[in-house]
């Protein structure tokens, strides 16, 4: 990989988050897998090269590999399992309501 590509997409995921660390590796016909890693998990995605060399030139390009980095972020962080299950609040069913008519003004004698 070109020392061009590597600080493009250094860019990308520094501009994303800057404890995000990345590996890329040769892929299926000239793409890249890239590792995007996390503390709380890891992520890969396909890149084609030409998806980064139009990166490079147009701004919408950049932007839309941006995109695409940003959603496998939030893949891994939306992974994870919730923040201690044992203190959520426990649920039981009371059952159907019963009749009503207790102590209150409407229950009275009408007048």
């Amino acid at each position: 990989m070109a020392q061009e590509e590597q600080a493009l997409i250094r860019e990308v995921v520094r501009s994303i988050d800057k404890k995000c660390t990345w590996e890329t590796r040769p892929g299926e016909k000239g793409a890249l897998e890239f590792t995007l890693r996390l503390p709380a998990g890891h992520a890969s995605a396909m890149l084609s090269a030409e998806e980064i060399a139009a990166a490079a030139d147009s701004g919408m390009a950049f932007y839309r590999l941006r995109e695409r980095i940003k959603r496998l972020r939030k893949r891994i962080r939306d992974s994870r399992p919730p923040y201690m299950p044992w203190r959520l609040p426990k649920v039981e069913p009371i059952g159907a309501p019963g009749p009503r008519g207790g102590g209150g003004w409407a229950s009275g004698p009408r007048r």
